[in-house]
């Protein structure tokens, strides 16, 4: 402490290179005196520094402050602190003795969590080039030699603070797409429920209404019915734009005896298939199990029946098979219709977003992201999907799942469908 220095007064040196060493009187206010609460109290702050005039200034600046300080001479000593822990405030300088700080600087940006950590400079460089390049490195703040400690603390305050707003915004930004992500769910939930019981309602009331013949009942019942597809083809039309704009799908994998399965599946559709007098045929052999997302490969199946029931001739057969998978692993399953199939020049697109088969006698078939989702779903299970012709007409819709799925995200998608 210089002579005649108060209590709360500090004499330190702040040296360079360039200008050499010189005295700065340094005033020092801890939190207790500044009188409000401070919320960069207790940051760590990574110094950078092989200058020891400028490493007792900086650290006697930063002390004072009260932050946890970490000292590092060389960029080798740098990295390996911030491999061991990330701070929240690296303050660094250009000119170490192994190699030049923008080193530092980019090893911090390539660390998980280290593109948050602010990085301010101190150097005795003022040119255009050497800020640009560390501009390109990640740096976010310089100050130029020699510093006044008024404008280190407020710097460095500054830099701590915007830390903890991006940690804030973060945390604000994950907890909305949460809560998006819960809406999307819970609105694919209801939609899909609403969807099979309009579809067994409508198909009821059809029945109904050939049962009644000339009845007077018949007026009303055709406009129950018309009201009830209109609601089935703005549930329809909800549930694939839903489906269409959820990009990141996580699989549950569960073990499924995949026969069983597809028998109570294929019950919810019987009463739509019998409104066209048609009906489903299913052969499985006994045993054969796969993993898979039941929630995800019911609304698979969900969508290629209903394609299937659409598109079939009145009073046919629809087909639904499983059969062991390639090589004798895992499982396909079959569902053939014997309707109008699709065109050979369709078939590599028609697993694309918006592509549909336009049926003779609907005007709306929805938005064509049906089988765009199911793909996205097999491609989830590490499986494929794909069209084939049916014999003798139609199509043959194939899943193929392995006997074993890795679970995690959605990989983007193969454009070939298979």
């Amino acid at each position: 402490m210089a002579p005649g220095s108060g209590p709360d007064q500090q004499e330190v040196f702040v040296s360079d290179r360039a200008t050499g060493s010189h005295p700065i009187q340094l005033q020092s206010t801890t939190p207790a005196q500044s009188g409000h609460l401070r919320q960069d109290r207790g940051a760590r702050v990574l110094v950078v520094e092989d200058d020891p005039v400028s490493i007792k200034f900086l650290c006697g600046v930063l002390e004072c402050n009260e932050y946890q300080l970490t000292l590092a001479t060389t960029a080798q000593e740098a990295m390996a602190a911030l491999d061991r822990e990330l701070p929240d405030l690296l303050i660094l300088d250009l000119y170490l003795p192994d190699v030049y700080g923008l080193s530092v600087c980019r090893h911090l940006r390539q660390l998980l969590g280290g593109e948050d950590i602010p990085v301010l400079v101190v150097t005795v460089e003022d040119g255009r080039e050497g800020h640009a390049e560390a501009v390109r490195a990640g740096v976010d703040d310089f100050l130029r030699k020699p510093i006044l400690p008024v404008e280190l603390s407020t710097r460095a305050r500054s830099l701590i603070r915007l830390r903890h707003l991006r940690h804030e915004l973060r945390a604000d930004r994950e907890s909305i797409l949460d809560l998006h992500a819960q809406k999307e769910n819970l609105l694919q939930y209801v939609a899909h429920d609403m969807k099979n019981l309009l579809a067994a309602t409508q198909a009821t009331l059809e029945l109904m209404r050939e049962g009644c013949g000339a009845n007077p009942c018949t007026r009303y019942q055709d406009r129950l019915n018309g009201s009830v597809r209109a609601m089935h083809a703005m549930v329809t039309d909800l549930l694939d734009l839903s489906l269409g704009d959820q990009v990141d799908l996580v699989a549950d994998l569960k073990k499924i005896d995949i026969g069983p399965w597809l028998e109570k599946v294929i019950q919810e559709f019987e009463s739509l298939a019998t409104r066209n007098k048609g009906w489903f045929h299913l052969e499985f052999p006994p045993g054969l199990a796969v993993e898979a997302d039941p929630h995800l490969l019911h609304r698979v199946m969900s969508n290629l029946l209903e394609n299937a029931i659409r598109y079939a001739p009145e009073g046919s057969q629809i087909d639904v098979r499983v059969v062991p998978g390639s090589g004798g692993h895992g499982a396909q399953i079959w569902v053939c219709d014997q309707g109008i199939g699709v065109p050979a020049e369709l078939k590599g697109e028609i697993f694309d977003r918006f592509v549909r088969v336009k049926h003779p006698e609907e005007d709306h078939l929805g938005r064509g992201l049906g089988l765009a989702f199911c793909r996205s779903v097999m491609n989830l299970h590490q499986g494929r999907i794909w069209v084939e012709d049916n014999q003798p007409r139609g199509s043959r819709f194939i899943l193929e799942l392995p006997e074993q799925a890795r679970s995690g995200r959605r990989e983007s998608a193969d454009p070939s469908g298979v």
